[in-house]
């Protein structure tokens, strides 16, 4: 989520309840988010299962920081988009949130187990 915060520094670190009445009163976002959404996932405590959740509070903060989402992100024009970089990063967070950790009655040393 420091790429996310990236773009709240940017704004000026505006209110978390300024950040969900722009997600609350702006029809054309796919998805919705609480203030306690904002601030879990600035904190970097939660990552969204869903990616409109996510998407969502990327496109207020790059409003509130006068950043177009689809603009490359390296400054010299070159490079994958803001948003294909977010959704990057969303889906690598998930992949490892998904990925089972080996117990140890399943964890096997120095053969598998058959």
């Amino acid at each position: 989520m420091e790429e996310l915060f990236s773009y709240y520094r940017d704004a000026g670190r505006p209110t978390l309840r300024h950040i969900s009445d722009f997600i609350a009163t702006n029809d054309d976002l796919a998805g919705t988010a609480s203030k306690e959404t904002v601030r879990r996932m600035l904190q970097g405590l939660t990552v969204p299962a869903q990616w409109e959740t996510a998407h969502t509070v990327f496109l207020a903060l790059c409003h509130l920081a006068g950043h177009d989402p689809d603009e490359s992100r390296q400054t010299d024009g070159w490079g994958e988009t803001r948003r294909s970089v977010i959704k990057d990063l969303w889906n690598s967070a998930i992949d490892e949130l998904d990925e089972p950790s080996p117990s140890p009655a399943t964890a096997w040393r120095d053969e598998p187990p058959f």
